[in-house]
């Protein structure tokens, strides 16, 4: 037996967990991060503990920009997660 694993990107606004890339995704995390920012999303610094912005980043979407406070690196929300079919985004009836 074989099987196929198909990875896809959707991203996910740290602020209010507004999804860009619904249903299908992206392929690659470039590809996602140009889509989302011709959509406006942004993805400002973390801040490191000493008060420095970090090296890491937050993926925030429109709507929550003009309130966004930096966040710290650990209080950052899950990175990754792994979807089953049944949670998995469906596409429209017809499309």
């Amino acid at each position: 037996m074989s099987t196929l694993n198909f990875t896809r990107l959707v991203l996910v606004c740290d602020g209010c967990k507004k999804r860009h890339g619904d249903p299908h995704g992206h392929n690659s995390a470039h590809e996602a991060r140009v889509a989302a920012y011709i959509d406006g999303w942004r993805f400002p610094s973390t801040i490191k503990s000493n008060g420095q912005p970090g090296s890491a980043s937050c993926d925030v979407c429109p709507d929550c920009l003009p309130t966004w406070e930096p966040q710290h690196y650990l209080a950052r929300p899950g990175r990754a997660a792994r979807l089953s079919v049944d949670s998995a985004p469906r596409p429209e009836e017809g499309q």
